[in-house]
């Protein structure tokens, strides 16, 4: 069963900690409590209507600090801290074994709603198996993340983003091109400092991600002063939100998630109840039914700075580990060399072969980006650049096949003529013509063009 927990400030009012769940507050009410000493206190509680599982914290005579700090900790109800004597009174034989929960607190708006109980069940019962996995990998990764947010000035929970994002997974790659953990389009990843290219993508390396998306999130706040706005501009960007806003005139996320607003797709309006559901289970699992989570342990690695060229299979080598081992530290390497024009690279290694490589460094030889290319290849072009290649050299065949047996007409457009018009005239298929003469749009011919046409042998048209 839930339990309630309340602060009560002795001598002051009933103060609530943010993590009280929304549908107790109606059991709180707001009224004085003057005591004196322990003993009125649990008086006090009996009578102010509480119910009677609820789990009392006090604090007598608070200093300001403390009352500003109360929705960030909870003290321990087995004490009570009196400021103006320093002296602490044991409650114990008042309160007889008092159990405290850890309940999870939040630094980012945190929204109960239908939406968000739908993706809590999705999580714990749809693919629970795969969000199990994402649990498992992210304890590798949140400690870096939470402390680049934090010293960045962030809330520390918009890291879960990564757990909706890429469940923790460097390489993961998404139909729109987006790449590594957070999820980055090349062009962003390059405004914020990523260097992408044939050696290397640092939209995979997990470090250097955080510190692109923490920018980024900051520079979205900035712009809507709204965490949950700024989370929505980084799935849609910023120019969506900002139209979205303009268009229906609010700033709430939540209206502009509204069924009836159509401008924001449904994976942005998704975006923060996933956000708000993947925490709540990342930071209570075993509430939510993950008690079984094998979580991984963080990468143990050093770094060593790399000023030129150099493969891999040399680096591991002289650090008597496998090359497996570097390309898993550093997923950011797209072969097996490091990048060229890329001075004082860091290059993870791992724990305790720094010392060995720094002495053995300066006897590796260099690669030139010319022997690198003769191992590697030119890059790999993506499935729809072959499918655009392959489709325009079939045409090109297909079209030098089927005028090989055709004389060519030179034909030039006359003001006021049209494709569709030329091909009825020399009875040919308006595509073939169009294909002929390179022509990608249909509807855009010059007076004076000049077009090829080719017909049967025995067509009689003239030139004109």
């Amino acid at each position: 069963m839930k339990k309630n927990m309340l602060t009560l400030v002795v001598s002051l009012t009933i103060l609530i900690p943010n993590i009280i769940q929304a549908d107790q507050l109606q059991t709180v009410l707001d009224q004085k409590i003057e005591v004196a000493d322990s003993a009125q206190i649990i008086d006090a509680a009996d009578t102010a209507e509480i119910p009677d599982d609820t789990q009392i914290v006090v604090v007598v005579n608070p200093t300001p600090e403390q009352i500003l700090s109360l929705d960030k900790q909870i003290l321990s109800p087995e004490t009570i801290i009196d400021e103006g004597t320093q002296e602490e009174t044991s409650l114990a034989e008042e309160v007889e074994e008092i159990e405290v929960p850890v309940l999870a607190t939040f630094d980012i708006p945190m929204t109960m709603n239908e939406k968000v109980e739908i993706y809590i069940h999705y999580f714990t019962n749809r693919i629970r198996d795969k969000f199990s996995m994402w649990l498992g990998r992210s304890e590798m990764y949140l400690p870096m993340m939470k402390k680049t947010f934090r010293e960045k000035g962030l809330p520390e929970d918009l890291t879960y983003l990564v757990l909706i994002e890429s469940g923790f997974n460097n390489k993961a790659y998404s139909r729109a091109k987006a790449t590594g953990q957070w999820q980055f389009m090349t062009g962003t990843g390059k405004r914020y400092g990523l260097r992408i290219d044939r050696w290397i993508d640092e939209r995979r390396d997990p470090e250097k991600a955080t510190e692109a998306a923490a920018e980024y999130l900051g520079d979205l706040y900035g712009l809507f002063n709204d965490w949950h706005l700024a989370a929505a501009g980084y799935n849609a960007g910023e120019g969506k939100i900002g139209r979205a806003i303009k268009k229906y005139k609010t700033v709430d996320f939540w209206q502009l998630s509204q069924p009836k607003y159509k401008y924001l797709r449904r994976e942005t309006k998704d975006y923060i109840p996933k956000l708000i559901a993947a925490a709540m289970i990342a930071k209570e699992p075993a509430k939510y039914g993950f008690d079984d989570i094998e979580y991984h342990p963080s990468l143990a690695c050093e770094k060593i700075t790399i000023n030129r060229m150099t493969d891999l299979r040399d680096i591991a080598s002289a650090a008597e580990c496998s090359l497996e081992d570097l390309q898993l530290l550093n997923p950011e390497l797209k072969t097996k060399f490091t990048p060229p024009n890329y001075p004082d690279y860091e290059l993870n290694v791992p724990m305790g072969k720094k010392e060995i490589l720094e002495d053995k460094l300066a006897s590796i030889n260099g690669v030139s980006e010319k022997i690198a290319l003769r191992e590697v290849g030119p890059e790999k072009q993506s499935l729809s650049r072959k499918k655009t290649i392959r489709a325009k050299r079939v045409q090109a065949q297909s079209v030098s096949m089927e005028t090989a047996s055709k004389r060519v007409i030179s034909y030039i457009v006359k003001e006021g003529e049209t494709l569709w018009g030329i091909a009825a005239k020399y009875s040919v298929d308006v595509r073939h013509l169009a294909s002929w003469n390179n022509l990608r749009n249909k509807h855009q011919l010059k007076t004076g063009q000049r077009l090829n046409i080719y017909v049967g042998r025995d067509t009689g048209k003239k030139v004109s």
